[in-house]
């Protein structure tokens, strides 16, 4: 691979991650660049309007092309299309957060819609991050959609990473979840992802293939206490 295409990426990986403008010190440091190479690749990556330079204090943080981008990407998406009145009629029907999320890859998923609970006290999901499809309701309401096959070769012998202690991290929890899963037709989470966040997820199909799911993300005492 670039490793300079590789550094780009990162330095934006790291302006997206951070929530706020970085100096550039800040930025290579986090980056894990050093000064000279982060201020080369910021000119390059400002030039074609990925980051920016505010110029009342110099900061630097993503720039406008990211809409352009995120524009163009919603305008492919004709399975998110289709979701939308459902994701809309979910919010109202729940008062809770909503979310699409497709498969990304073989092996991840990633959420590419999320409407907001219209509550004061509520769940937030972050869009555009891949995750594994193990974990959570919205990655494992599609990997129990997938033949035997698929799913072994997608779990091969890897170690899953615990996002809790919840989290189901051996094969046999997780081929336990799927069979679960295929019975209901719909996944569940409970503290899995992260404590105090509950989740039900049911697939979507598009041409009789497994291609996302449809979830609704709440706080875990409201999900026992329905």
């Amino acid at each position: 691979m670039n490793r300079s295409i590789l550094r780009g990426v990162t330095i934006l990986e790291t302006l997206a991650s951070s929530g706020r403008p970085l100096a550039l010190k800040e930025l290579a440091a986090a980056a894990g660049l050093n000064k000279i190479t982060a201020y080369r690749l910021m000119v390059s990556l400002e030039a074609k309007g990925l980051v920016q330079k505010l110029s009342e204090n110099g900061l630097i943080t993503l720039g406008p092309a990211f809409l352009f981008f995120a524009e163009a990407f919603r305008r492919n998406g004709v399975i998110r299309e289709k979701v939308l009145p459902f994701i809309k009629a979910l919010v109202d029907s729940s008062q809770e957060t909503v979310g699409y999320t497709e498969r990304f890859r073989a092996d991840m998923c990633v959420t590419l819609e999320r409407w907001e609970s219209p509550q004061e006290t509520r769940t937030v999901s972050q869009t555009g991050i891949p995750r594994p499809l193990y974990v959570g309701s919205s990655g494992p309401a599609i990997l129990a959609m997938l033949s035997d096959e698929e799913i072994k070769s997608i779990l091969g012998n890897k170690k899953f990473l615990p996002y809790t202690s919840f989290t189901p991290t051996t094969q046999k929890q997780i081929w336990k979840k799927i069979d679960g899963i295929r019975r209901r037709g719909y996944a569940i989470s409970l503290n899995e992802k992260s404590l105090d966040t509950a989740g039900i997820a049911a697939p979507v199909f598009s041409c009789g293939a497994v291609v996302g799911s449809l979830a609704v993300i709440g706080r875990t005492y409201e999900a026992i206490r329905c």
